[in-house]
């Protein structure tokens, strides 16, 4: 990409480059911060700076940080267990993180165990499927040049370019989905990408792809509703944002917009309801 390459960013982030790549509020990510979580350094007037792992390290525990049982302290003391187990050098994100009830489970290669008590489950390696790096965005690649380590370097790529230059980083998504076609993160991130260029048609087409390979993609349902409301069709963004709703009950965002949108149709009982269940969700988290 002549031009672009010169112009690449450090590989660090601020508090709201992070929280609009992560789908969350900048006050969450900062709640991420002050639990631990995160490791950001203080940068120009002693603002976050976030690097790469950082970024790559809360998109892979989104799920987690969403769970009405985790949160950000509980999800701190996780992964702060995992950075103290891991060899020096090696970060969290080389794990894949998941939930089973109200226990965290963390998979490397063919092992599997619980992370706070430290319990190994056997049978894993029959019972759970590899998925690419780049799928879940949990794991660095080891450093070789096949299909999941060139699309998982070219979506790390995208990420930075957003900062300078969304065309490129547009291409970038594409070269991660022309080496992972299932990569959902891309396709959700590309999708944005031309939403925002007021591609509505073909961001829809892609938040839908991602649908198909993770019908429970959060943050494809939100931006879908997004995109009706965009369009002007009020009754198909309720329907998208309920659909959402069903996959998220805690999603803040979704109620709150919800409620926007009932009471500008008219129906103040229903945004009441989603008004209350926006604030508990602001104080779950």
């Amino acid at each position: 990409m002549p031009g672009v390459r010169s112009e690449l960013p450090g590989e660090s982030f601020t508090t709201r480059e992070l929280a609009r790549l992560t789908a969350l509020s900048p006050a969450r990510v900062r709640r991420c911060v002050h639990a631990g979580m995160l490791q950001p350094r203080r940068g120009a007037r002693h603002r976050y700076e976030y690097p790469l792992q950082d970024l790559l390290l809360l998109r892979a525990a989104r799920t987690l940080l969403d769970a009405p049982l985790i949160g950000p302290n509980r999800l701190a003391r996780i992964v702060a267990r995992l950075r103290a187990e891991l060899p020096e050098g090696r970060p969290v994100t080389s794990l894949r993180l998941h939930l089973e009830g109200d226990r965290v489970f963390a998979t490397d290669g063919h092992r599997r165990w619980d992370v706070e008590n430290g319990q190994m489950s056997i049978g894993f390696a029959s019972a759970t499927p590899r998925r690419p790096s780049v799928h879940a965005l949990g794991r660095t690649p080891p450093g070789g040049a096949g299909p999941e380590d060139l699309a998982f370097r070219s979506f790390a790529r995208a990420l930075l370019l957003e900062k300078v230059s969304n065309e490129a980083a547009r291409e970038a998504y594409r070269e991660a989905l022309d080496h992972d076609p299932r990569a959902v993160p891309a396709l959700v991130n590309l999708g944005r990408l031309e939403h925002e260029a007021g591609h509505l048609d073909t961001a829809e087409q892609l938040y839908a792809d991602s649908l198909r390979i993770e019908p429970q993609e959060t943050t494809a349902l939100y931006n879908l509703a997004l995109l009706a409301e965009d369009r002007g069709d009020n009754a198909r963004a309720v329907r998208r944002y309920r659909e959402l709703l069903v996959s998220d009950p805690r999603h803040a965002d979704g109620h709150r917009n919800m409620a926007r949108l009932l009471a500008r149709l008219g129906r103040h009982v229903e945004a009441q309801r989603h008004t209350r269940h926006y604030r508990a969700a602001l104080r779950g988290h």
